[in-house]
């Protein structure tokens, strides 16, 4: 698969749809070499040859498919991915490694989200601002969407990168805003928000 630029040293293996696998964010730091994801398919790794560190924004197959096919020196996980994995390093705070920030990111799509920033530009989120199913209907978990809000407005950067659109690059401010009007159609208390 080709690589894709967004700027400087980042850049994205674009996801694709069969077999279904995500984005693979690629930051150039330095020496090192980090990827947000590993995509699945042995067809998604195409120029992929080195030894990486590692970032995974969850633990669906899609993100995770490749780890036995890329060299992988340093792998950092939530505690829910490494249930699913049994490999990497769990991040349960903050991390800073340089221009590299790590960080839990609560999600209504999956159990355990991370998030990477890097510097202060560009933050890959994965598939965790995106919803999950409950009964057939897309929904937030209200209580999860109100802390993850939260910690999208803690950040720095101010362009965020999501999975499976990884080429449309959205403000953060946009993506806050979007998530507070979908917060604000919460019913009474009702522990789920459908959209």
């Amino acid at each position: 698969m080709k690589e894709h630029i967004i700027s400087g040293g980042i850049s994205y293996i674009e996801s694709s749809d069969d077999p279904l696998s995500s984005d693979i964010g690629i930051i150039r730091d330095g020496a090192a070499t980090w990827l947000f994801d590993v995509g699945d398919g042995e067809r998604s790794i195409g120029g992929l040859d080195g030894t990486y560190h590692a970032v995974l924004s969850h633990f669906h197959r899609d993100h995770t498919g490749n780890l036995g096919r890329i060299r992988i020196a340093d792998l950092y996980v939530s505690a829910e991915t490494f249930r699913h994995t049994r490999r990497g390093m769990i991040v349960s705070n903050d991390i800073r490694i340089g221009e590299i920030h790590i960080f839990p990111l609560p999600s209504s799509h999956a159990k355990g989200c991370l998030a990477l920033e890097v510097g202060d530009t560009y933050v890959f989120t994965g598939d965790g601002t995106y919803c999950c199913m409950k009964a057939g209907r897309p929904v937030y978990n209200a209580t999860l969407l109100k802390d993850e809000i939260e910690v999208l407005k803690k950040l720095r950067a101010p362009y965020l990168l999501e999975s499976h659109r990884m080429g449309t690059v959205r403000e953060r401010a946009a993506v806050i805003a979007e998530l507070e009007r979908i917060y604000a159609g919460r019913v009474g208390n009702e522990p789920y928000i459908a959209v």
